[in-house]
């Protein structure tokens, strides 16, 4: 720890902080010797600080040796007005502020999102000093299939938007992988798995704490599964959509009728798509609607 601490001492007098704009700094999500170099000089040399809980910050500050005296630290987070908002972006015109959350990236599932965004409106600089990502642990500890995978943050809450998302994931081919609350994570994967009981699951836990777990089943093993899982502390799931096709069929459908409307034969256009997309002319003619 002395060696990390005394390169960082030196080369952090070295460090160029932009003189406008913002720079994004991930953080650890759990274990904080996951803290990078760059990101702790980064934090060493900035000047101006918004932090998802200033108290939750200057905590982690203290632990890892990283002096407050000169800096300013305000809160930025999901609550904050439009006032504050308009107030930080006509700031960083002039000065470069830092950006962190409790754990992980600013941006991911994280409030820091429309600052980025107002940066980009406004011309200004974007930088970033990467860290662990709790998507892409969870995706290397799953065993599933690395590519395509689509991160969809927090599903939602309510049964019928739930139950949508649901057929909507199954629509894309790939892994499919979300955040979910402990109390709601049982009864999540209690409707997931009932729905998709082929399909291949993965619960990873406390990603990179202590007591990390990770569960990797087959939809129909929920409920053997499930005694195993301790439902406290941060849950990552990832599930497959292994159907290839399934993504394709409303596309391939919505293609066929505008081109059907434009004056085209709906048995040579399914012919045609059928080449171009790899797919049964039959299966697509039928998909138009077409005896």
């Amino acid at each position: 720890m002395t060696k990390f601490n005394d390169r960082v001492k030196k080369v952090s007098k070295e460090t160029k902080v932009n003189k406008s704009g913002i720079h994004l700094v991930t953080l650890p999500i759990g274990n904080n010797r996951d803290l990078t170099f760059r990101a702790k000089e980064d934090l060493i040399a900035s000047t101006i600080v918004y932090a998802e809980d200033t108290r939750v910050f200057r905590e982690f500050c203290k632990h890892n040796d990283i002096d407050l005296e000169g800096k300013r630290i305000h809160s930025f987070h999901d609550h904050t007005g439009d006032m504050k908002m308009s107030s930080i972006v006509s700031f960083m015109k002039t000065n470069c502020v830092t950006v962190v959350s409790d754990a992980g990236s600013p941006i991911i599932s994280d409030p820091s999102f429309p600052l980025v965004l107002a940066a980009k409106e406004n011309n200004l600089p974007i930088s970033s000093a990467p860290g662990v990502s709790a998507v892409v642990a969870a995706l290397e500890l799953s065993a599933l299939p690395p590519s395509p995978f689509h991160f969809h943050s927090f599903i939602p809450r309510d049964k019928g938007p739930k139950i949508s998302f649901f057929e909507e994931c199954m629509n894309q081919y790939g892994t499919h992988i979300f955040f979910e609350g402990v109390s709601r994570v049982e009864k999540t994967l209690t409707e997931l798995t009932s729905s998709y009981p082929n399909e291949s699951f993965c619960i990873a836990r406390e990603l990179t704490k202590t007591h990390e777990s990770v569960h990797r089943f087959i939809g129909s093993e929920w409920n053997e599964v499930k005694a195993d899982v301790t439902f406290k502390g941060e849950f990552v799931i990832l599930f497959t959509s292994s159907n290839k096709n399934q993504g394709g069929s409303k596309k391939i459908r919505e293609m066929a009728l505008e081109i059907i409307e434009n004056g085209a034969h709906p048995k040579k256009i399914s012919k045609l798509l059928a080449e171009i997309t790899d797919t049964n002319a039959k299966d697509i003619y039928q998909a138009i609607g077409k005896k």
